[in-house]
């Protein structure tokens, strides 16, 4: 569906307060009343018992979906991707806020099922909306950004991964560019039990693929000895590699918006570790796909059998070209 509209049904019909009120009415219960929610100059939050956390994450239009996706999954998806970053440390949602920045022609009915998809994740995820902001910008321009806040009684970061410890990940990967990159579960229960779990060294979620987050959770001097045969890959990455120039691993390693969790465990805990896991998810599968090795050599990934650096497969980077 076209987020654009002629201008009879655009929003500039209706103005800023209109659309306020419009939005309000379209949130529902999800949009809590003020002064804990929209109507003053900041939400009001209750302070809490457990560390903090906040993330910050945008959805734009002709970078992250176009008009081939529902407009409700569109506004589902930029609940969801923020929620990945909290299941990244191990925190659950409390609130957020929300920035629109559109297009004066943005069509009024695509805005609402785009709220109706925000509104179903909220209430499903028992997130609060609590305020935000409207922007207008250039025609056939629209962008939102949310702000997410989080808390968890322990949190998990990327930086203390060991030479050693065994690499992990959740699910499959690859499969993002026909669905997966909107139609997923944030893994918020399975990074919470990590978070706690004393085998869990480090943490993160897969957006950028996993040819560019692995190396953000390697220890100075250290590189992946990857399990090539041993990476989960989705059945659509085998099925986009039919008709693209890049082979399903590639597509695992290079697509990125598989959110999953990769993540790191001690070497003498591994065992014991999966028997855990397999008690509390049993429906969610896990890959173990390589140790961290000490090295002096440059290359941040090598094949395990061989030892010898493979092709170099990055993952989504913004402002950087790709053929």
């Amino acid at each position: 569906m076209n987020p654009f509209a002629t201008s009879e049904k655009s929003i500039q019909l209706i103005g800023e307060s209109a659309l306020i009120t419009k939005i309000r009415s379209w949130l529902g219960p999800v949009s809590p009343p003020t002064p804990y929610g929209i109507g003053d100059d900041c939400a009001l939050i209750q302070p809490s018992t457990e560390v903090e956390v906040i993330t910050c994450d945008s959805l734009s239009y002709g970078v992250h979906f176009d008009a081939s996706l529902d407009a409700a999954d569109a506004g589902s998806k930029l609940i969801k991707r923020n929620l990945s970053d909290l299941a990244a440390m191990g925190a659950l949602p409390k609130c957020a806020v929300l920035a629109l920045l559109a297009g004066p022609n943005l069509s009024l009915d695509w805005l609402e099922s785009f709220f109706s998809g925000i509104r179903n994740s909220c209430t499903h995820y028992k997130l609060a909306l609590i305020g935000g902001d409207l922007s207008a910008i250039a025609h056939n321009q629209f962008s939102a950004v949310l702000t997410l806040i989080g808390e968890g009684q322990q949190l998990c970061t990327r930086s203390q991964a060991a030479v050693s410890d065994f690499i992990y990940v959740t699910g499959s990967l690859g499969g993002s560019r026909l669905q997966k990159h909107w139609n997923f579960e944030p893994r918020l229960q399975e990074g919470r039990w990590l978070a706690t779990h004393g085998d869990c060294s480090a943490l993160m979620d897969l957006s950028d693929g996993l040819g560019k987050d692995l190396a953000a959770l390697l220890p100075a001097n250290c590189q992946a000895a990857i399990d090539l045969p041993g990476i989960p890959i989705a059945e659509d990455a085998h099925r986009i590699a039919k008709s693209s120039a890049n082979t399903a691993l590639e597509h695992a390693f290079m697509d990125g918006e598989d959110y999953e969790l990769l993540f790191t465990i001690k070497p003498d805990k591994a065992a014991r570790f999966e028997h855990d896991w397999q008690q509390h998810f049993p429906s969610v599968p896990i890959s173990c796909i390589g140790q961290i090795r000490r090295s002096q050599c440059p290359a941040n990934y090598v094949d395990a059998r061989t030892g010898t650096d493979f092709m170099r497969m990055d993952g989504f980077q913004h402002f950087q070209h790709r053929s």
